[in-house]
């Protein structure tokens, strides 16, 4: 299905119509719902009330139950450690012996021109992490163009001794798409003899990107030997040298490593019949992490779910058990990897959880303030009565875990997923997390492990991050409609209040602005402060944050911001652009465009408009209202007038 621009304009309409339909209908039948509106605000109130209260007390057990596990099982030993008991620890209490193993763990970070300094921050917080055993790590730059290398010159700044790899093919291209393509990449890898690999140079560490040099050996299919490309920032162009065979191939890339001084050597593959035929093909294709290697990989930008499914099956290839996944802008906790993994180990059943995120630009401006209050009750209130339930629904981007057999089963799925035709471009993590629950495991969130990322700080990036967000949810409840028989009914009860409360809310709005009468707006005004005080009062307690006393103003920000997200999100949905550009310095200029600018703040001045020209409205008709407005002119009762005999008229 190929969407035209007169298709887009009819999708949309056709939407809008949805919205703007019953309020015409209403009009022009004189539906009258005065009679009835006080029983339908207070039957809507109690609902919304009764909700909140049980996402409360769910979210309080939830801490409690994240407490007691923490209590009763004692963070992993390393996978080296012996459990054999001998003669001087036989008095040892039962829970030192209880204590598990870990598991092989990896981690994985994916990116899109980063800003250097966000960027370097991951970088130092994933080497601090805790974990009683290496963990293997991957990190995946979604690009492999010159404005690209300046990701990977920060990485060899924080680790100058790890390789930057060029992959000339997309995994998900290779191992979701046509098998022709697979097997001649094969056939030109000479697999399983051939072991050439691709190799970044490491001779220089330079910080500036422009001196970093990546030396690829680039295998394309349409020849039938190798052609070795340099790629160098200074000069952006492809300079081929005469075609050596596969054999001068592999030696060439040897001579170049024992010249740098460094010789990386690709893993031992077992030929054990159980193992997975990707797996093997990826040990004989490139360079592989290891317990003592953390490798960059650079591939053809495609997206961020691309870039992920290289990771997950990277680190799928060398054996991990969990694999924990985060953005390119998020700075961990040391102790969040180890939080993350022991909450898989709750249940037999959890095959992913969840992990608390915070925003570490708070100060940045008052939206960004708002935003980290939001986030807080977002993830410590939401999230924490749907893990309570066992039946997270989305694990957020800059941090999640999910166990390796489950990622096995649903990766390819996840990487193929198309909507309207279209290939989904946003809403990654949350589609993931569908694909574990229709799989009928369960996902929870651990609030112990945290991490720090950044938010937007204007207005307008903030409304299209909102809006990409609302587009992933609605299209997800597609997806979430085929896995709520295998889960608790407060998945379900969740996903309704989530989905329908802005529209409810936007409804009430427009009848509230053109009910003539400013008092009905100021009640309904008062009403919903009253339901973010409930929660204001109940996050100053469990974080003891007078912070939170603040957070009644988000009730702005949700009315001028999020309803017409969630409104602009649905008439666009056919859009499968990613909203936000990254964080570098040339895509910010992008942004900064005026035109660009102007676009996307459309939807947001409709909204404003409608908004003032109601509440104007309201305030004319109260005061200058020709028959009930306070500044009337008064007309005489003519109960009150006394009538006296005309005295012409007496004979």
């Amino acid at each position: 299905m190929i969407w035209t621009t007169p298709l887009k304009i009819i999708y949309s309409f056709v939407i809008s119509c949805i919205f703007v339909a019953p309020a015409i209908i209403g009009y022009i039948l004189h539906v009258q719902l005065t009679r009835h509106s006080f029983w339908a605000l207070g039957v809507y109130g109690l609902v919304v009330f009764s909700f909140v209260v049980l996402q409360l007390i769910f979210a309080s057990l939830n801490r409690c139950m994240v407490a007691y596990y923490r209590r009763n099982q004692p963070d992993p030993i390393s996978s080296s450690s012996s459990f054999e008991k001998n003669e001087n620890n036989v008095s040892s209490s039962s829970s030192s012996c209880e204590r598990r193993k870990a598991s092989k763990l990896g981690l994985a970070v994916v990116g899109y021109r980063e800003e250097p300094g966000l960027f370097a921050a991951c970088l130092e917080s994933i080497r601090h992490v805790e974990y009683p055993d290496p963990i293997i790590m991957v990190v995946v730059i979604d690009g492999n163009d010159p404005q690209d290398a300046e990701m990977a010159a920060v990485f060899q700044k924080i680790f100058p001794t790890e390789p930057v790899v060029t992959l000339p093919h997309l995994l998900s291209d290779l191992f979701t798409g046509h098998p022709q393509q697979l097997e001649l990449v094969q056939k030109q890898l000479g697999l399983p003899y051939s072991q050439s690999i691709t190799l970044a140079n490491q001779s220089t560490h330079e910080d500036n990107s422009e001196n970093i040099s990546i030396i690829t050996t680039d295998r394309s299919v349409k020849g039938e030997n190798d052609t070795i490309v340099i790629n160098n920032n200074n000069n952006n162009k492809k300079k081929k040298k005469k075609k050596p065979s596969k054999i001068e191939i592999i030696v060439q890339e040897r001579q170049r490593q024992k010249l740098q001084g460094r010789h990386y050597e690709l893993e031992s593959c077992p030929t054990t019949p159980t193992m997975d035929p990707l797996d093997k093909f990826l040990h004989y294709y490139t360079v592989l992490p290891s317990n003592t290697r953390i490798v960059c990989y650079m591939q053809p930008h495609r997206g961020k779910r691309q870039a992920m499914y290289t990771a997950f099956r990277i680190l799928l290839a060398v054996g991990c058990e969990s694999i924990v996944s985060t953005d390119s802008d998020t700075k961990f906790d040391p102790r969040a990897v180890l939080e993350l993994e022991r909450a898989l180990h709750w249940f037999p059943s959890i095959g992913a959880a969840a992990g608390d995120v915070r925003i570490w630009n708070t100060m940045d401006s008052a939206l960004s303030f708002m935003s980290s209050l939001r986030y807080w009750m977002a993830f410590n209130i939401e999230r924490a009565a749907q893990s309570f339930n066992r039946a997270v629904t989305c694990v957020s981007g800059p941090m999640g875990i999910y166990r390796a057999s489950v990622l096995r089963e649903i990766l390819d799925d996840w990487v193929t997923q198309r909507f309207l035709g279209l290939e989904c471009t946003y809403g990654d993590d949350r589609h993931l997390t569908n694909r574990v629950l229709l799989h009928g495991k369960k996902v929870v969130y651990n609030h112990m492990a945290f991490c720090e990322t950044e938010t937007p700080v204007t207005f307008i990036r903030w409304f299209k991050q909102q809006t990409r967000w609302s587009k992933s949810f609605y299209r997800e409840l597609l997806w979430n409609a085929r896995s709520l028989h295998k889960h608790s009914p407060w998945m379900a009860a969740e996903l309704f209040y989530q989905g329908m409360y802005p529209f409810v809310l936007m409804f009430s709005i427009f009848y509230i602005l053109w009910a003539h009468s400013p008092w009905v707006l100021l009640i309904w005004l008062v009403s919903l402060v009253m339901v973010a005080m409930i929660k204001m009062v109940y996050s100053v307690m469990v974080s003891r944050s007078l912070r939170f006393l603040a957070f009644p103003f988000y009730s702005i920000y949700y009315l001028i911001g999020l309803v017409p997200a969630k409104l602009w999100a649905l008439i666009s949905l056919w859009d499968v652009g990613w909203g936000t550009s990254a964080r570098s310095a040339s895509e910010r200029k992008r942004e900064n465009i005026l035109w660009c600018q102007v676009k996307q703040s459309l939807p947001v001045v409709v909204w404003s408009c409608l908004l003032v020209a109601g509440i104007a409205f309201n305030i004319l008709i109260y005061f200058f209202d020709p028959i009930k407005g306070v500044l009337a002119p008064r007309l005489p009762d003519p109960n009150s007038i006394v009538f006296y005999p005309n005295p012409d008229m007496i004979t």
